[in-house]
């Protein structure tokens, strides 16, 4: 198997394809520090000054007529919880405008690199889905892969080491490109005074994340190579996740809210970020219209490993049972 394995390793890294994905995903590592440095940025001269003027016009209004403002949200909060029996609160007693609300500060890196590394994990993800779905659909549409079992003729195995090489094979590429993230966002926000708070606890948290990510990053892999054999064309992997995305993610989730813990997208957060929130409404409707409050619920980190897993191995066996029996050629 250590053979085959090294072998399926040469032929996924032949790819052309693989190549120029890797490259992109190069490219979009460095759109997506260069994004970082820029919203890292202290206001300028200009917008601090118009900034300071917006929020001095906001203060002198507050000082004139801030009791009135502040009455009149205590009425109608009270006329809310009055004609629907709820506990209404409209946080009438933070309405006074606060000097931050206007003087942007740059976020310190303690607080922006766990975003900064959840939006590169999804383009590393994409990375994963499109090396495992070409290295085995583009075998499967050009007739290799008939090729290659006539030296390996046991499926099983050359399917297990198939799926193998596309899970180890994605691990450097996106260990370095997470190596690179971090450390460009480190030499950015130390540049502008923004690194000094990390803490040996908030490098081990970025760490777990990262290593969360690569372990994903090989699922992802495994999984696309698994319908790489289901479907036989890398265009069709990728139309399959993009329809699922546009009707599922995009359409039906807002319609079926309740839906949420059982979303890919929301999952595959909840597994980068060690669980996260998603928020349902319950709507009312009386005489005076429609009233909507939105409840936030959580969805647990162990939710997202077992549904993630439980997925992923589905869709591995699947193709597993479709190429122990199907026609390759």
């Amino acid at each position: 198997m250590t053979r085959l394995l090294r072998v399926e390793l040469r032929r996924l890294f032949s790819r052309r394809l693989v190549v120029l994905a890797t490259a992109g995903a190069v490219v979009v590592t460095g759109m997506l520090l260069l994004g970082f440095w820029q919203s890292s940025q202290p206001m300028s001269s200009a917008e601090r000054a118009q900034a300071q003027t917006e929020y001095d016009r906001a203060r002198a209004d507050w000082e004139e007529n801030g009791e009135e403002y502040l009455a009149q949200c205590l009425a109608d909060q009270e006329l809310e919880r009055d004609s629907t029996g709820r506990d209404a609160d409209f946080a009438c007693q933070d309405m006074e405008p606060k000097e931050e609300w206007f003087l942007r500060p740059a976020p310190p890196l303690e607080e922006s690199l766990p975003g900064v590394l959840t939006g590169g994990a999804f383009q590393l993800l994409f990375l994963a889905l499109l090396v495992g779905a070409t290295f085995t659909a583009a075998e499967a549409s050009t007739g290799s892969l008939g090729n290659w079992l006539t030296f390996e003729p046991r499926r099983l195995r050359v399917y297990g080491a198939k799926l193998l090489a596309a899970a180890v094979g994605v691990l450097p590429v996106t260990a370095v490109l997470l190596g690179v993230t971090v450390a460009g966002a480190w030499a950015v926000a130390g540049s502008l005074g923004l690194a000094g708070g990390m803490t040996s606890q908030d490098w081990s948290d970025a760490a777990a994340t990262a290593g969360r990510i690569l372990a994903l990053s090989a699922v992802v892999a495994a999984v696309a190579a698994a319908l790489g054999f289901l479907l036989r064309h890398t265009a069709a992997v990728l139309g399959v996740a993009v329809g699922y995305m546009v009707v599922v993610e995009l359409m039906l989730a807002g319609y079926l809210e309740r839906l949420q813990p059982w979303l890919v997208v929301k999952n595959v957060d909840g597994w980068i970020s060690r669980g996260t929130t998603y928020y349902v409404s319950t709507c009312t409707t009386d005489s005076t219209g429609t009233l909507c409050e939105y409840t936030e619920r959580a969805l647990a980190f162990g939710h997202s490993a077992v549904y993630l897993l439980v997925l992923a191995a589905v869709l591995v066996l699947a193709g597993a049972l479709v190429f122990r029996r199907r026609d390759v050629v």
